[in-house]
């Protein structure tokens, strides 16, 4: 932890003052575990809150109860954020102008053991935790952001799961034609190619391509290739393999079912990976910090709404700096005496906001030439340590980079230039 960190650290601490009310929330489904507590650690109630509106009434009352009578005006609330069941009660707590702010899920657990040397885990034990974590200062600093941002990151969040699904349904379009067709999946590189498609709905299987025709099966793929040519030349391909197939030759009426499925569900994701797009496309154009980050060469439509999405506001970043620790990309290592251990990135941001920014890292590395020779600099060990990174330890680092111009970016609401080297080269 640098100085920076311990100065940072020092003003959350000295946030809670005198006139603070801590209320720490373990999340549930049903309902939600509250303690709260003074700014001395002394425990002014526990109670359960409900998930219903008799319950979140109670929450309100309850708080101000306390509040009027301990004169504690300021009220601070702290949560482990458990799947989705927190959106309800902490968007209601924002709307009553209470601060809230995140706990990690590991600073729970290790502090719980700290306070009693026990592993034991109960509902009020870590609503009791979570307050008493907040009450020291040791909450996320990330802002809980409603409106747009919360709509984008639904978006993108909506995508990845699509993307998945997409990835099931051709895997399993794989292992289906590696029983009754294999040689026509090797003669495709991507399952989602439309020459592919349009046999697979067509004439699937070997025996249905030699009844086709092998004129018929060369208007069929022509029409889905890029030239005529190409055509001819795909369908005598295939055609051959269809009389030399060594797939399963008793085709039943649940196998042409399951292909239809399987066909039917990866259609079915490609247009709602179109209809995501256009939807984050349409809701960006709200965001004035996009144009910018657009503006990067190699940043596309998906890369820069997953990035605003997971980010959300840049304008709540103090620095660059938390921006990176916020993605996960910020350095960690052991040092003790004279040992100095290997520094690696801490990977606990947002797994989906890293992933993005490494994709993209290797596109600016090719498009750019001030990354490109950032990054060949790494690679040599030339500057910094002197010592040669490998590929991957030299994407991190341009990864970070290129969280610090997105920032400046999005901080001065200016597009990318080239020749801007102060800013791509900026420590």
């Amino acid at each position: 932890m640098t100085s920076k960190d311990f100065s940072r650290h020092y003003e959350k601490r000295q946030r809670i003052g005198e006139t603070t009310l801590i209320v720490g929330l373990d999340i549930g489904c049903e309902f939600n575990m509250m303690c709260m507590m003074n700014a001395k650690g002394k425990v002014l109630g526990e109670h359960k809150i409900f998930n219903s509106r008799k319950g979140f009434e109670f929450f309100k009352s309850v708080v101000d109860t306390i509040a009027k009578r301990e004169r504690l005006y300021d009220v601070l609330v702290g949560f482990e954020p458990t799947g989705t069941y927190w959106r309800k009660i902490i968007f209601y707590a924002k709307e009553l102008g209470f601060e809230v702010r995140f706990v990690r899920t590991t600073a729970l657990k290790h502090q719980r053991e700290l306070d009693e040397s026990s592993p034991l885990k109960t509902d009020k034990r870590d609503a009791y935790t979570i307050a008493n974590i907040t009450r020291e200062g040791k909450y996320i600093d990330s802002v809980i952001q409603d409106g747009i941002y919360r709509e984008l990151r639904s978006l993108v969040n909506l995508r990845e799961s699509v993307v998945r699904e997409t990835t099931r349904s051709k895997n399993a379009l794989r292992t289906f034609l590696e029983d009754f067709f294999p040689e026509l999946s090797r003669l495709y590189s991507s399952m989602c190619a439309k020459g592919l498609l349009a046999i697979l709905e067509t004439c699937p299987f070997p025996a249905d391509i030699l009844c086709y025709g092998e004129k018929r099966l060369l208007e069929l793929i022509s029409k889905s290739s890029r030239s005529k040519k190409i055509g001819e030349t795909k369908s005598r391909k295939i055609y051959a393999a269809a009389r030399e197939s060594v797939g399963l030759k008793r085709v039943g009426s649940s196998d042409r079912l399951r292909l239809s499925v399987y066909l039917e569900k990866l259609k079915r994701s490609e247009c709602d990976l179109q209809a995501i797009a256009a939807e984050m496309t349409k809701v960006m154009t709200k965001i004035p910090q996009m144009e910018p980050i657009l503006s990067i060469p190699g940043a596309g439509i998906t890369s820069t709404g997953i990035i605003l999405g997971e980010f959300g506001d840049l304008d709540n970043f103090r620095g660059a700096k938390q921006a990176i620790k916020y993605a996960g990309y910020d350095p960690t290592g052991k040092e003790s005496g004279k040992h100095i251990g290997r520094r690696r990135i801490s990977k606990k941001g947002r797994w989906r906001l890293r992933k993005t920014l490494y994709l993209l890292s290797i596109r600016v590395v090719r498009v750019i030439p001030e990354f490109k020779e950032y990054y060949e600099r790494k690679l040599q060990g030339i500057g910094g340590s002197g010592r040669k990174l490998a590929r991957k330890e030299a994407l991190c680092a341009v990864a970070i980079k290129l969280i610090k111009l997105i920032f400046a970016l999005a901080r001065d609401r200016r597009r990318y230039e080239e020749r801007s080297k102060t800013v791509l080269l900026a420590a």
